[in-house]
């Protein structure tokens, strides 16, 4: 794990500087375990306009300053339901909201809240030889009280790239179907009040992720994720990293999941 930190903070520190002000004081920097269980369903609405459906799950727990457990406290739950329009090629266009039951971890200063999130995205992606890549924006507004009590509408920008790679199978019956190997890096910047964060930078992201089908209805997903997170006061960073976990049912068979969508982080 200790080569895992240090790829993050250097990967960190080479794309950040641009985005963040001089400031007198360094910065601090704490890690702090986590881990991201998800299971998402999936569904066919209107095909004949290609509109589709999907629900997801999530659960995020974490560890603290001081506690290397990824699992010890439950940071969030989440309902997230999308609606997708998938009528253009290679370009797929999401509308959803999320649902986010925050809670107090008061070992690494998070306080209890509930957010809601409304989001459009769009992915664009290309067909490698045996593989693909991708490119994703998403623009999401957050709806929540700090911890004085007061409301916050905050807006976000995240943008995305990422990589799937096919690997072969020379097993006439594999364990697993269509196996892939992925990763992403993702930027999100804020726009908040100036009396809530100066800053914009808000979170840098890195995954990395084996993908399978068990059958052609149910994929999975497991790897690990890695992110640094500026703190509202300007001054901290937090560095999340641990393990995740996804499930995947579609009602309509698919022959290959690559996850492209999969919304694996810590806040």
């Amino acid at each position: 794990m200790n080569l895992f930190k240090r790829s993050l903070i250097l990967f960190g520190f080479i794309f950040m500087p641009p985005l963040l002000k001089a400031q007198d004081a360094p910065y601090s920097m704490g890690f702090i375990p986590a881990s991201i269980e998800e299971v998402d369903v999936a569904f066919p609405l209107v095909e004949k306009w290609h509109l589709s459906g999907q629900v997801d799950v999530q659960l995020v727990t974490q560890g603290a300053y001081t506690n290397d457990n990824p699992f010890e406290y439950t940071q969030r739950k989440v309902i997230r339901p999308w609606l997708m329009y998938s009528g253009f090629k290679n370009l797929k266009l999401w509308l959803g909201y999320a649902h986010n039951q925050k809670y107090a971890v008061e070992e690494a200063g998070n306080y209890k809240t509930l957010e809601n999130r409304l989001i459009i995205m769009g992915t664009l992606s290309q067909d490698m030889p045996r593989g693909s890549i991708f490119e994703q924006v998403r623009f999401e507004t957050k709806f929540f009280d700090d911890r004085n009590g007061n409301h916050q509408t905050i807006p976000r920008l995240r943008a995305r790239f990422g990589v799937n790679h096919f690997l072969s199978q020379k097993s006439e019956k594999p364990i697993f179907l269509s196996p892939n190997i992925g990763y992403y890096t993702e930027l999100m910047l804020k726009f908040a009040s100036k009396d809530y964060a100066d800053e914009h930078f808000d979170i840098f992201r890195l995954s990395v992720y084996y993908s399978a089908g068990i059958t052609p209805n149910l994929h999975f997903l497991a790897g690990v994720i890695g992110q640094m997170q500026l703190r509202t006061n300007g001054t901290q960073f937090d560095v999340y990293y641990g393990p995740m976990f996804s499930l995947k049912y579609s009602v309509k068979p698919k022959d290959r999941e690559t996850f492209d969508s999969v919304d694996g982080g810590a806040d």
